[in-house]
């Protein structure tokens, strides 16, 4: 299994030639305080936004809710799916995708130009999709996708590689804690849908921020980028990454 900070294939060599003009506005603006807070903001819009950090905030101090545990124990497979995954609305991607639109490209007519090019297509879920897909995930299981976001931000942080057992444990420990917290649990398909969407452009956009710098071989580029993604894990999910490690039982603080 690949990292997730390694999305490889054409997908991804399509996308990075669709976002090279933004090498300098949106990667930067990624990683600037101010779009971090906006993106943050966004979550806001779902009425269950305290749930969410109350049910992932489990992650910092360790403590898995198993899939089994006593809220979840009678779902059935089927029940467990409904849950967790969504069938999407276009007419609500395409709500979602202006917004974005909106917070990265603020008042300047030639950013917003530029990013509505690259955003045409869906083609930021698409890669989102292909990368998730690769890693034997699914893009419309919100789960998923916040596990996917967690380990691409510890990948960030670390400089490191999540290996197979990283990646299932981390999986494990968000579908768990998604399932133990009966609001997040019975989240509406819209309501669902507007977090995995959300995440898929803070996923896609944090790799590309990463690749770049990495590329660029600008230390204090590289250092920024890091920092970033510790604070989208604190603003996302009020996490600290840097009491954290990440084992084959998920995200647990360092001892």
């Amino acid at each position: 299994m690949r990292s997730f900070i390694h999305p490889a294939g054409r997908g991804a060599a399509l996308l990075g030639s669709a976002l090279a003009c933004l090498c300098s506005t949106a990667a930067v603006a990624q990683w600037n305080p101010h779009f971090t807070a906006s993106m943050g903001r966004g979550y806001g819009n779902i009425a269950l936004s305290q749930s969410i950090l109350s049910g992932t905030r489990r992650l910092g101090t360790g403590a898995t809710v198993r899939p089994n545990a006593p809220r979840a124990a009678s779902l059935t497979p089927a029940q467990i799916d409904a849950a967790l995954t969504y069938t999407a609305d276009p007419t609500q991607s395409d709500r979602i995708r202006v917004a974005m639109i909106d917070t990265m490209g603020g008042q300047n007519p030639a950013t917003r130009e530029q990013i509505t090019q690259a955003f045409a297509d869906d083609a930021m879920l698409k890669e989102f999709d292909r990368v998730m897909s690769a890693n034997g995930f699914s893009s419309h299981n919100v789960a998923d996708d916040m596990a996917a976001l967690l380990v691409l931000c510890w990948e960030i942080f670390t400089g490191g590689s999540a290996n197979k057992q990283q990646i299932a444990g981390a999986r494990q420990q968000s579908r768990g804690i998604f399932l133990g917290t009966p609001t997040l649990r019975n989240m509406t398909n819209a309501e669902r849908q507007e977090m995995a969407e959300r995440i898929a452009y803070q996923f896609v956009f944090s790799d590309m921020a990463n690749q770049l710098a990495l590329r660029s071989g600008d230390q204090a580029q590289q250092a920024q980028t890091r920092q970033s993604a510790a604070a989208v894990m604190r603003q996302r999910v009020n996490i600290d990454i840097t009491r954290l490690q990440l084992t084959g039982r998920g995200f647990s603080k360092k001892s």
